[in-house]
């Protein structure tokens, strides 16, 4: 089975499950204290008031460095310097997100996004924002702005792909560093659902697993393996590169060293009915990192990841503390997710 439907439909069940012991445990509180119910409803009954609106007050929309409009863009127009992991600025995914949950499957990392409640820029406001930037791409990001808000009139007209084709897709991925973004769309808006990368993808940036929960707990942010923020020039590449729909393109990633490295990216994008609810449709947009020997080896290698876990948590070189790293990095294939910060009684919109 597609990890990422294993792992979606899993969600859903402990969520499930979760709900109906709730409901038990109020319906047994109900009948064994009627009275404080009853006290409830008239407490309730009592405080009910009318609001009479006299006049509406139209909220002032501040100017923020990163974008939120009714489709997703993934766009910022500066990047925040606290949020940094080493040399590696914010994703995307984090700009108008929390991370709600986090899950592992073998050696797959799942981040389960909630759309922050902040008001959205209309197109013209956007429009008016980037032609004020000093970028010789702003009128490109403007362009590319407009090709974005399609997704809502053509989402309907893709092929939807089966479990079998995602999971033949997923098999292509795993032998590579790779990145997923799960979208969720309907005809009024979209938003990001899931960010999901592999144990490898991390290690290509020369970060570890303990490195990113350290970052994710203290800045609520997750790092990104390309320099956005910094000017349009990459964000409209990417951009251009995703609405487009080729199959390849080359674009230099960052480390958390501060290098940068001219790699090969592999690109699969892909609309599907979701498992649990057949009437929502998502995006999912897989990119897959190639690199060439020796860089491959080099990127990867354990001990560069090592040097970089100790700098960062400030840790002393011991022979105890290499052996501790070395096993870390062994996998079991699980027959079980793993998941911290779940969800418990939270009531999500499933994908």
């Amino acid at each position: 089975m597609s990890k990422i439907v294993k792992q979606r439909v899993s969600m859903h069940d402990e969520s499930t499950s979760l709900s109906n012991y709730s409901k038990s445990v109020n319906k047994r509180s109900n009948y064994l204290y009627p009275c404080n119910q009853l006290g409830k409803q008239n407490l309730k009954h009592n405080s009910t008031k009318q609001l009479i609106c006299i006049v509406s007050v139209p909220k002032q929309l501040k100017e923020r460095v990163y974008i939120k409009s009714e489709v997703e863009l993934k766009l910022a127009i500066n990047y925040i310097p606290e949020h940094c992991l080493g040399n590696l600025k914010e994703t995307p995914c984090t700009y108008n997100y929390r991370v709600t949950r986090t899950d592992q499957l073998d050696d797959v990392y799942f981040y389960t996004l909630e759309l922050l409640d902040q008001p959205n820029y209309s197109i013209d406001q956007i429009v008016n924002l980037l032609l004020k930037q000093e970028d010789q791409y702003a009128q490109l990001a403007v362009e590319l702005v407009h090709q974005r808000f399609n997704i809502l009139n053509e989402y309907t007209q893709h092929y939807y792909i089966s479990n079998e084709e995602l999971l033949e897709v997923e098999q292509l991925a795993q032998g590579y560093p790779y990145h997923c973004i799960i979208q969720k769309v309907n005809k009024d808006n979209s938003s990001l659902s899931q960010r999901i990368v592999n144990e490898q993808f991390y290690a290509l940036m020369g970060v570890t697993r303990e490195m990113v929960s350290h970052h994710l707990h203290e800045t609520k942010t997750l790092p990104s393996i390309f320099d956005v923020g910094t000017s349009l020039k990459l964000w409209c590449d990417v951009t251009l590169s995703s609405l487009s729909g080729v199959s390849h393109f080359d674009q230099y990633i960052n480390t958390y060293e501060g290098a940068q490295y001219k790699c090969r990216i592999e690109q699969k994008q892909m609309f599907k009915r979701t498992q649990v609810n057949p009437n929502q449709i998502v995006f999912i947009e897989f990119r897959i990192f190639k690199l060439e020997e020796p860089l491959k080896s080099q990127l990867l290698n354990p001990q560069r990841l090592y040097q970089n876990q100790i700098d960062y948590f400030n840790r002393k070189n011991t022979e105890q503390e290499y052996q501790q790293f070395l096993n870390s990095m062994n996998y079991k294939q699980s027959l079980h997710y793993n998941n911290s910060q779940p969800c418990g009684y939270k009531q999500l919109a499933w994908i």
